[in-house]
């Protein structure tokens, strides 16, 4: 028994041709709007954009310019306040009780790169640097220790330390001398 099969009108026939031939020319149409028009590609590593200044990317653990001592107290407030852990700190303490970056390792497969440790440093002595091109071909290379994060401050970041440890310094002793006369008055 031989089974009828409809007729497929005119139209149908016209649209199933003509349908892919309108995607194509659509496509067509939109890269010969664009073939004119500045080329936007960038051939990196030659050539690089510009990056904004409040970008943040490499994690850097400052030391002082000229003699290379930390300035790292190994305080752990950064390693508190980091939201995913990815902070871990072993300080080393010296002969005189002073505390020094014994260990100081951060994952950045884990780090949200959000600038809390760089806020609540006591002693600015980690910043967030604009450096976007480091990579790594394995999580190993992502893992810094504190040779990997070590760089020497310059000069503006230098002053802008000492400016701000001294307004803090200011600003505690404004602070003591005003709970001191509180309590004088009463």
């Amino acid at each position: 028994m031989a089974t009828h099969k409809p007729k497929e009108s005119i139209a149908r026939k016209i649209s199933r041709i003509f349908l892919p031939l309108w995607g194509i020319r659509a496509g067509l149409y939109i890269t010969a709007r664009h073939l004119f028009r500045k080329k936007i590609t960038v051939q990196y590593p030659e050539q690089k954009i510009p990056i904004d200044s409040t970008y943040r990317a490499k994690l850097s653990l400052l030391f002082e310019p000229g003699t290379g001592a930390d300035i790292c107290i190994s305080c752990l407030q950064c390693k508190n306040i980091c939201p995913v852990e990815c902070i871990t700190i072993i300080p080393k303490v010296d002969e005189n009780k002073k505390r020094h970056v014994g260990t100081f390792d951060v994952d950045l497969s884990k780090c949200l790169f959000c600038g809390m440790c760089e806020e609540v440093c006591p002693e600015f002595c980690i910043v967030l640097d604009p450096i976007f091109d480091y990579s790594s071909y394995s999580r190993d290379g992502l893992y810094l220790t504190v040779s990997g994060l070590r760089r020497e401050a310059n000069n503006a970041e230098w002053e802008s330390m000492i400016s701000c440890k001294e307004v803090k310094k200011r600003e505690s002793e404004a602070k003591k001398k005003a709970k001191e006369e509180g309590e004088q008055k009463q």
